[in-house]
């Protein structure tokens, strides 16, 4: 079981698109797969089943923030501090249901978190303990209720986790239960489900039950700092549909009113929560169609926080807002893939040449503007178990790539650099055009930049014939999650065809040991990847987050925007 959140990556996109994040194909511990203008993003449990090719520069999951006033708080007389969060419209609020991150991290909280240093620690879960990977205890916290004053039980976990693992029902976060046993009764390939209930859930008692895993997997803890795993009150069994719109949660903020299509969600503090309380008194999400109109609304002071800035805005962000800035931790990866099927780049030292060739460093100053840096490796060493400059092909050595280009045989010939159409991709193609001429003395090289659909139609049919821009991004912090997409049989962003059996068992071993433990096979896996080379590695996405005066800070982390339960306003 591959425990880690996995997100296909497209570049950096508006609220309304989505992020991931975070044409992503993130994911977690658990594949979910969504379609966004044309983009297509997997997030979860890889279900060993082949996701559809997403690609780019890596999009968050998350949604954007944005503005900050302060409103008279009813009958006290004191001004109650408010800030808006600009984003997307969510379509859905039940957990199971929805990629509204932002807003269902606030109304929920899993059992799991994030910490700082990218290991889970425990959120409304007292502990989460496993002594062989396979059986899990969750002990809850006591005390906790939902926002209706309900308590929150064993129960409340199971029967949601049920509800969004039921395949009948079509819930968006359904292959995040892929790997609990008894989720192929709940899904099966062809006919009705034989059974509604996940055989893999026990409660032992109000506020504990165990999770049997179809095969260990010490990733798992990643897997429930989702809110997909979040639990749902009775409420949302008896009215789905009206729950939908106006869930009851167990977080930090609760819910005023209800959703409605494409108007702003308000969110109050909720005063009897057991966890860390909310800053804010109010938190309002504002649905936005691009970030450059947020980003303008930022400067004149209609918006507070936006995320992530606009590329073509990265330049001189800094001055423009002073200084209020951070950047997050995610781990994304853009790259190109190798046609491994055309025979021009069947031998290794024609892929490891083109790596050489090109200058990371140059290409991530002048194209990128600091939305990226220089990837040479899988996983950058902010990533749980991450190690730089793992792979030695993606040193700049033109002479060296020269001379291993003419040891293979050199290149005669047109070449295409294949791509899909959104932001500076064309760009990018063009600036690792101009290298490859410079320093391989390739002369004849096209673009061909088409359709998303028609892109990943195109490389899916192994019918490329050059190298394909594409782009991964991890929905949690940990190497695995960037080394089973393009290394194992079934990953989702081996569409070069890396085989190694050696990997495969490295892999299988380092799931199914402690997160410390299982590190050193992990490493070891990546350094079998790079004796083939399937992959040419280009730089790691980074995504900033920008706000006004009005808030004192916004934290970020590995999963885009950190807690905005914790942003406090100034004024």
């Amino acid at each position: 079981m591959s425990a880690g959140r996995y997100w296909r990556s497209l570049p950096q996109r508006s609220g309304s698109e989505l992020a991931f994040g975070f044409g992503i194909r993130w994911s977690f511990p658990m594949y979910f797969h969504l379609e966004l203008d044309g983009a297509s993003v997997n997030t979860g449990y890889p279900s060993h089943r082949r996701m559809s090719l997403a690609a780019g520069a890596l999009v968050v999951a998350t949604s954007l923030l944005v503005s900050c006033s302060a409103s008279p708080d009813g009958g006290s007389g004191s001004a109650a501090t408010t800030f808006t969060v600009a984003g997307s419209d969510p379509a859905n609020l039940t957990p199971g249901n929805t990629w509204a991150w932002n807003e269902e991290m606030l109304i929920f909280t899993p059992p799991m978190a994030v910490g700082e240093d990218g290991v889970p620690v425990p959120a409304a879960a007292e502990s989460v303990t496993s002594e062989d990977q396979k059986v899990w205890t969750f002990k809850l916290r006591e005390g906790w209720t939902f926002h209706n004053g309900e308590p929150v039980t064993a129960q409340s976990y199971v029967d949601s986790w049920n509800a969004t693992a039921l395949g009948s029902n079509g819930w968006l976060q359904n292959y995040n239960f892929v790997n609990i046993e008894g989720y192929a009764d709940l899904n099966p390939a062809e006919g009705d489900p034989t059974a509604t209930e996940l055989s893999g859930l026990e409660i032992v008692s109000d506020t504990e039950f165990t999770v049997t895993l179809t095969e260990p997997s010490g990733l798992f803890p990643y897997s429930v700092t989702s809110f997909a795993f979040a639990p749902m009150p009775k409420a949302a069994f008896e009215d789905p549909e009206g729950y939908d719109k106006a869930p009851i949660g167990n977080g930090p903020y609760a819910i005023v009113g209800s959703y409605s299509p494409n108007e702003p969600i308000v969110l109050e503090r909720f005063e009897e929560y057991q966890g860390e309380a909310g800053q804010s008194d109010e938190i309002v999400f504002s649905p936005y169609q691009s970030m450059d109109t947020a980003f303008n609304d930022l400067l004149a002071g209609n918006v507070d926080v936006v995320y992530p800035v606009p590329t073509d805005r990265l330049a001189d962000v800094d001055q423009r807002v002073d200084g209020r800035t951070a950047v997050a931790k995610i781990p994304s990866l853009s790259y190109f893939g190798f046609p491994t099927w055309d025979q021009r780049f069947a031998d290794r030292r024609v892929r490891e040449a083109f790596s050489m060739a090109i200058d990371r460093e140059a290409l991530t100053s002048t194209i990128l503007k600091g939305s990226g840096v220089p990837a040479k490796s899988l996983a950058e060493s902010s990533t749980f178990g991450g190690v730089d400059n793992t792979c030695a092909a993606c040193e700049f050595d033109p002479d060296g790539a020269k001379a291993l280009l003419e040891s293979a045989g050199g290149w005669s010939g047109p070449l295409t650099l294949w791509a899909y159409q959104y932001g500076n991709n064309d760009q990018i193609l063009q600036a690792v055009a101009n290298q490859l001429r410079n320093n391989l003395g390739i002369e004849d090289i096209t673009f061909q930049i088409d359709p998303f659909a028609k892109f990943t139609e195109t490389i899916g049919a192994q019918a490329a014939d050059g190298p394909f821009f594409a782009g991964w991004g991890a929905y949690y912090p940990h190497i695995e999650a960037m080394l089973d997409p393009f290394g194992s049989p079934t990953g989702a962003a081996n569409e070069s065809g890396f085989s190694n059996d050696e990997f495969n068992t490295l892999m299988n071993t380092g799931r199914a040991l402690p997160l410390e433990e299982g590190l050193p096979y992990f490493q070891e896996a990546e350094s079998l990847f790079w004796e083939e080379m399937t992959v040419m590695p280009l730089y790691f996405g980074k995504y900033t987050v920008a706000w006004s005066e009005k808030i004192e800070s916004v934290p970020v982390g590995f999963a885009g925007l950190g807690s905005l339960a914790a942003v406090e306003v100034v004024e």
